[in-house]
């Protein structure tokens, strides 16, 4: 017989023995003699001073009509073989299955003992007791019968109360305020009226001082409503005065003879004590106080919860110290506006510049101080508002409707800002952003935030006081995401290439050496500009792999340049973060001392500014090169504000003058005195110099009369992959001869 034979109704709200109506038993028995004999051997049995009312089937298919009409059915004896060989087991399988029943007691019958179920039925089924027919006499039907009855309405209540309970925390699971609290303890009270019959009604009161006589209510139900959100005080509950200090004073639960007090306590959370009264008119039985006790254990996990959701949900969505919303309640805010609100509404972003340095002068609690005033001032300039955040350290979240948004004059007006915080004034510099949630309607609450963020980030290093979010940037967003994406794939695949470019001496036109430069091409063989990837791959922490690749390629480079009879210097490029990397600087040191390369022809290059901003370490480790024979160039010499006293002491053997010096040749006085200084401070301290970006004739004169020697760019080559340079420097050595 198929599962699909029963088509059960749905549940109905009845309690059984629990409103008075007495116990439901179903006989399902095919056998008329069979079903007679059970009627009449159960008759006049009584449990727990409840009759007993016997229901009956003569199939399976009938008992599941039965069984959707009466849910409150307790127990069911059921035949093991009636219209089909398994019709027993397919009914009970429906009971736990499909009713999903797991409290209703199944006792099976067999006329046949060979037709017994194996073990593992009986378990997968949650059968409770098989029996023969023969072997089940009145004494003993009455006995199996007041068992299962009786385990029955524990299991039933039992049930009721993990249901109710349930329900009370899948309410309270994402709440964290007062009226949260409020919601769950009604709750209580009604999950508790249930399991003990209590019709008087109740109260759950609370106190956050174990010293304190007086509890502020927080639900009531009954004649007790009345109370809810008062301080309540031995005048309101005279009659249960002296039960509910009993109850504080031993922490325990005070079971009357018409009404009932319980105590809970989390003081490991938050400190509190809670009581709840429960006048239930007459006095509870001991199965009703043993069923309470269980469930108060439920309901002290409850109030913990909610304490804990309350800690957890602060500690989540609000800033500990500043009493405002942190970066994700400003996301849960955003996110749970409706498109409506979206569109009328507009996301500031305020941000407090060098904040950073701040902290490390100050320290965490003064800044703290800080933070406190310039929201009161922030109050002045954007008063209304519909939430305010701290998204990150010293920056700011305001959403507010579109309509009270400060005009950008007035934003650029208070950019400038003066705090007195312990007699010391703050002159605070601020960067306001603007984005209009309607351009931005549709997308997700943290992508809304990151656009706005990178505005602000734009808005801080060109040092502009008030900036607006533009529509396209999604899609800057979007080229630069897809632009990283080859970046990484060239990485994978090691697909990056270099193109050396010569430097030649101007005089002789003497090749003296190259420089590589790392270049990376689409799948259709476009090159992308390094201008392009280089700070992407910077600001993502993949200039380090890049220049890892590179230096692998330029010793390849060197080496085969020496196999060809050329053994000319090949600079290569370097971050400060691939000279802090221990792995990058031990290559290069486990290069020379393998003897893999001549250490002569080894270049190494990297930024003035990069230098400057770290010198102490970077002088040790170039030293280190230096020492072994290496080439140490400083590229963009005069971008990156050498103070005199580092000048004196580079730890460097070339510098390189910026290109954008050298393209002002010849029409900036500015531009000639640059390139002159530098070639004297060469000449003064034994620095080489290398001139970049060469492209005319009247450059390299101007170079030359200044004293450079040695310069790259279009004016003598182009960068070139390694197989034109060998044929380029074959040509060079023809046009010499």
């Amino acid at each position: 017989m198929s599962d699909e034979v029963f088509s059960f109704a749905a549940e109905s709200a009845q309690q059984g023995s629990e409103n008075g109506n007495g116990w439901k038993i179903l006989s399902v028995e095919d056998d008329a003699t069979y079903q007679a004999s059970l009627l009449h051997n159960l008759r006049g049995i009584t449990v727990d001073d409840s009759p007993v009312n016997v229901l009956t089937a003569s199939s399976a298919a009938m008992a599941a009509s039965v069984l959707s009409e009466h849910p409150d059915i307790a127990l069911v004896l059921v035949d093991v073989v009636m219209e089909e060989d398994d019709a027993g087991l397919t009914l009970v399988r429906s009971i736990r299955d499909v009713l999903g029943n797991s409290a209703m007691r199944v006792i099976l019958l067999t006329g046949q003992p060979g037709m017994a179920p194996r073990k593992e039925v009986m378990e997968q089924y949650d059968i409770n007791e098989y029996w023969n027919k023969s072997d089940l006499t009145r004494e003993k039907l009455h006995s199996v019968v007041r068992s299962n009855l009786r385990t029955w309405q524990y299991m039933d209540n039992l049930n009721h109360a993990r249901k109710g309970l349930q329900v009370i925390i899948d309410a309270s699971r994402n709440l964290y305020s007062k009226q949260d609290l409020a919601g769950f303890a009604e709750a209580v009270l009604s999950s508790i009226g249930k399991v003990i019959d209590a019709e008087g009604g109740g109260i759950v009161c609370s106190s956050s001082s174990f010293g304190a006589d007086q509890f502020e209510v927080i639900a009531g139900s009954g004649r007790f409503s009345k109370l809810n959100g008062k301080t309540l005080t031995s005048d309101h509950l005279a009659k249960y005065h002296a039960t509910l200090q009993q109850a504080k004073a031993s922490k325990e639960h005070q079971f009357e003879a018409e009404y009932t007090v319980l105590y809970f306590e989390t003081a490991h959370i938050d400190g509190y004590q809670y009581l709840v009264v429960v006048d239930g008119q007459v006095k509870p039985s001991e199965h009703q106080i043993y069923m309470l006790q269980v469930f108060s254990e439920n309901i002290r996990t409850g109030f913990a919860n909610v304490a804990l959701i309350n800690r957890v949900s602060m500690v989540a969505y609000f800033d500990e110290y500043l009493g405002v919303f942190n970066r994700n309640g400003l996301l849960r805010e955003i996110g749970s506006m409706s498109l409506p609100e979206r569109q009328r509404s507009v996301l500031m972003l305020v941000s407090i510049r060098r904040y950073p340095d701040m902290m490390i002068a100050f320290g965490e609690s003064y800044c703290r101080n800080l933070l406190m005033r310039f929201m009161e001032g922030l109050n002045d300039v954007i008063p209304d508002y519909t939430c305010f955040a701290v998204v990150s350290s010293g920056v700011f979240g305001i959403v507010l409707d579109k309509t009270l948004v400060p005009e950008p004059g007035v934003m650029e007006m208070a950019a400038e800002r003066t705090l007195s915080i312990a007699d010391i004034e703050h002159h605070l510099l601020l960067s306001f952003c603007r984005a209009d949630l309607s351009m931005m309607a549709e997308l997700p609450a943290q992508e809304i935030l990151q656009l706005a963020e990178a505005s602000l980030v734009y808005a801080n290093e060109k040092n502009i006081s008030y900036t607006e979010y533009k529509d396209d940037y999604r899609i800057q967003i979007r080229d630069r995401t897809l632009l990283l994406q080859k970046v990484q794939q060239a990485l994978l695949n090691r697909s990056l290439t270099i193109m050396l470019q010569p430097k030649v001496d101007m005089l002789s036109n003497e090749v003296v050496g190259f420089e590589s430069l790392v270049r990376i091409f689409d799948e259709h063989g476009v090159m992308i500009p390094p201008l392009d990837f280089i700070p992407l791959a910077e600001a993502s922490g993949l200039i380090t792999l890049i220049d890892q690749q590179v230096l692998g390629m330029s010793l390849e480079a060197i080496q085969t340049l020496s196999s060809h009879g050329y053994a000319l210097p090949v600079s290569f490029n370097a971050s400060a973060k691939d000279l802090f990397n221990r792995n990058y600087s031990k290559a290069i040191f486990s290069v020379v001392t393998n003897k893999l390369v001549v250490p002569e022809l080894l270049d190494i290059e990297i930024t003035e500014s990069e230098m400057i901003a770290d010198f102490e370490k970077f002088d040790v480790l170039l030293k280190q090169f230096i020492a072994l024979g290496m080439g140490v160039s400083i590229d963009d010499f005069g971008t990156g504000y050498s103070s005199l006293s580092r000048i004196t002491n580079l730890s460097a053997t070339t510098l390189k003058i910026d290109k954008s010096f050298v393209q002002g040749l010849g029409g900036s006085e500015s531009a000639l005195h640059v390139v002159q200084m530098i070639c004297r401070i060469g000449e003064r301290f034994g620095y080489k110099i290398v001139a970049e970006g060469v492209e005319t004739e009247q450059q390299r004169d101007i170079l030359l009369k200044a004293g450079c020697r040695v310069a790259q760019g279009y004016l003598y080559a182009r960068p070139m992959p390694l197989d034109q340079v060998l044929e380029w420097l074959q040509k060079q050595h023809e046009t010499a001869e």
